[in-house]
């Protein structure tokens, strides 16, 4: 599920690239010197990325952490552009290749020689009927104020419960492995399209956390005195009062990710990223 063959060589690249990152701009300048004959391409810092035109784009290399990959998910949803991940950050989970072996494989993704693995998005619709895309999360929480806030949490119409606390998470299975995981909640299949919902430093909940099937419809209504934030994929923050709402589902939008590795190593890769393989131990 999820996983379509798209053998073809890719001729019109766009690098985008972090340069916070001390190594992102050399690791772009090396792409270009040593695979110039026979592709068209492009550069672009992240920041930089929002006023670009895609025009003839057919892949899209990002060479940073998971926030470049965010940015530019962001960018291409909607659209059958694929991206192919450098990681050049700290873990790096949906990064395909390592800045320390990617010359020794990079071309073979350009000539086509690697599947389209998709991952959902979530939908956020909010207050005036706009409409957001989240890759990773969409997550309703406290403004700048330290005062706990209620939040009233439905599924298809049913109340679930009313949190009290610092806010509630809703992540797709992509951002199971980003904030939900920092608070406690288990991993979902990559692949997979179900929505794992996460309060956040609750007082007195009884509810820890649910996992939601593909046609769950959630709506979170915040109730504070003060300050609430919306906050998509962790960059795009919109300011919230009380008693709004905001209604979350799986989009229609998908991203899709160039891979060459089983999917079956996505769980190895992620243990060893996480630090907690350290090895084979016999009884």
């Amino acid at each position: 599920m999820g996983i379509k063959l798209k053998l073809h060589k890719y001729n019109n690249i766009l690098v985008i690239f972090n340069d916070t990152h001390s190594n992102s701009s050399v690791i772009a300048d090396k792409i270009f010197n040593d695979f110039s004959k026979g592709y068209n391409f492009n550069k672009i810092n992240e920041f930089d990325l929002e006023n670009y035109e895609l025009k003839s784009t057919d892949l899209v290399v990002t060479i940073g952490g998971d926030g470049t990959i965010l940015r530019a998910a962001h960018k291409i949803s909607g659209s059958s552009i694929p991206i192919l991940g450098i990681n050049t950050g700290r873990v790096g989970f949906m990064s395909e290749l390592e800045s320390n072996n990617f010359q020794t494989q990079v071309q073979n993704y350009f000539n086509g020689g690697a599947r389209i693995e998709y991952r959902f998005m979530l939908e956020a619709k909010i207050k005036s009927n706009n409409t957001l895309h989240a890759l990773n999360d969409i997550t309703l929480a406290r403004g700048k104020f330290l005062r706990v806030i209620e939040i009233s949490t439905e599924i298809n119409g049913v109340h679930l419960a009313t949190y009290r606390g610092d806010g509630v998470v809703a992540s797709s299975p992509t951002g199971s492995t980003a904030y939900s995981l920092s608070l406690g909640s288990p991993v979902l299949d990559p692949t997979s399209n179900n929505i794992l919902l996460k309060p956040i430093a609750t007082h007195m909940s009884q509810f820890g956390g649910v996992v939601l099937g593909s046609n769950s419809k959630i709506k979170l209504t915040v109730f504070t005195q003060n300050d609430a934030i919306l906050n998509i994929d962790g960059f795009m923050d919109i300011e919230m009062g009380n008693t709004d709402s905001v209604e979350v589902k799986i989009s229609n939008r998908k991203v899709g990710f160039l891979r060459m590795k089983s999917p079956d190593e996505y769980w190895g890769n992620l243990s060893r990223k996480l630090g907690i393989r350290k090895g084979t131990y016999k009884i």
